[in-house]
């Protein structure tokens, strides 16, 4: 089982599938499906929908979701290769080794003998804007998936069980000066400068500690990009800083809102919300995922944003579990343990194997 994890994880690292370039993936995933008999395989765009040929209705329905896409590759590449048991290419943890999980359990998994009714969705989109995510795609094409019981996210979580998870927005702060030259800035107005105070606030702001059903998460407030200025001798007039907020369960756009108002009431300065994605409930008591985490499975909150977030909008409870290492996502020499992919999915054949 090892080694077949392994080629099922190489299978998706030996397909490069930037967020926007998944259609080779997906073409090659759709043909290996397609030649297990036992399965029935939809697609729309690049988004896979696998579900047993013959569903047993009187079972609960399960979803398995994973994204093929992945960020960029860092400056020189990231070649595909093996050094014992860890496995390196781009996506090896976030998150081709849950969906090689996940191609696992189609391929290997008795699901007759099983008490669980799965479908697998694999996703094209997750890594990009929050609008364009292929879920939302699968979601209108075929509702019906949206009738399950439970989903399982396999987003890196080095096989602990991470509930909920933050929600993110971005905000594009502008400050608005008045230009002239750089000899005579009094007679302007630098908006470059008019944020420093801000800047310098955000600077020493410590992360909030939030406790939603017992557990920790975390808001914060990041910085991640600024631009303004006309020219080297131009006083700038315009000043613009992205800011990526995280912020807890329960919290939404009028929270967001409310803060933002607060931060800014004191500056000469706007604010745009540019992208908005909600946070996740944290499904902790669904009877599923206390069966899941019975034999003393680690609990954590989700200090990310996952899809969990878009299936609990839906009404559908949804936990993060995958064998990736959350450390790794995105890192230059990506990374993914091979023996945890062998432990997700033992753990994965286990609960679906035994009766409850």
């Amino acid at each position: 089982m090892k080694e077949r994890l392994r080629e099922a994880l190489l299978f998706f690292l030996q397909h490069p599938s930037v967020t926007g370039e998944e259609k080779a993936l997906c073409d090659h995933l759709a043909a290996r499906i397609t030649e297990l008999s036992d399965w029935c395989t939809e697609r729309v765009s690049n988004n896979l929908i696998v579900s047993r040929r013959e569903p047993d209705v009187s079972r609960e329905c399960l979803i398995f979701a994973g994204h093929l896409d992945t960020v960029p590759e860092p400056t020189g590449g990231l070649p595909v290769r093996t050094d014992g048991d860890l496995i390196y290419g781009r996506g090896a943890s976030d998150m081709k080794a849950g969906d090689a999980v996940m191609l696992a359990l189609l391929e290997n998994f008795w699901w007759e003998g099983s008490w669980a009714e799965p479908t697998f969705v694999f996703y094209e989109r997750e890594e990009g804007m929050y609008a364009e995510n292929g879920l939302e795609t699968v979601f209108r094409k075929y509702p019906w998936i949206l009738n399950a019981e439970l989903a399982f996210v396999l987003e890196p979580t080095e096989n602990a069980l991470e509930v909920g998870c933050v929600g993110t927005v971005h905000v594009e702060v502008i400050f608005n000066g008045l230009p002239a030259h750089s000899a005579r800035p009094w007679q302007g107005r630098n908006a470059l400068t008019m944020a420093g105070e801000f800047l310098a606030a955000l600077h020493d702001r410590q992360p909030e500690k939030v406790i939603v059903n017992g557990l920790p998460f975390y808001e914060v407030l990041t910085p991640t990009m600024a631009r303004g200025g006309r020219a080297k001798n131009v006083v700038p007039d315009e000043f613009r800083i992205n800011i990526n907020h995280r912020f807890a369960p329960g919290k939404g756009l009028e929270d967001v809102k409310l803060l933002f108002d607060g931060l800014l009431k004191d500056h000469a300065a706007s604010y745009e919300i540019v992208d908005f994605a909600p946070s996740g409930s944290v499904a902790l008591d669904h009877p599923l995922v206390q069966l899941f985490v019975s034999d003393g499975l680690k609990v954590r909150p989700k200090q990310a944003w996952t899809d969990v977030a878009r299936f609990a909008q839906r009404g559908v409870d949804a936990v993060n579990f995958g064998p990736g290492l959350p450390a790794q996502a995105h890192q230059r020499n990506e990374y993914a343990k091979l023996s945890l992919l062998l432990e997700s999915y033992e753990r994965l054949c286990t609960f679906f194997g035994s009766e409850f």
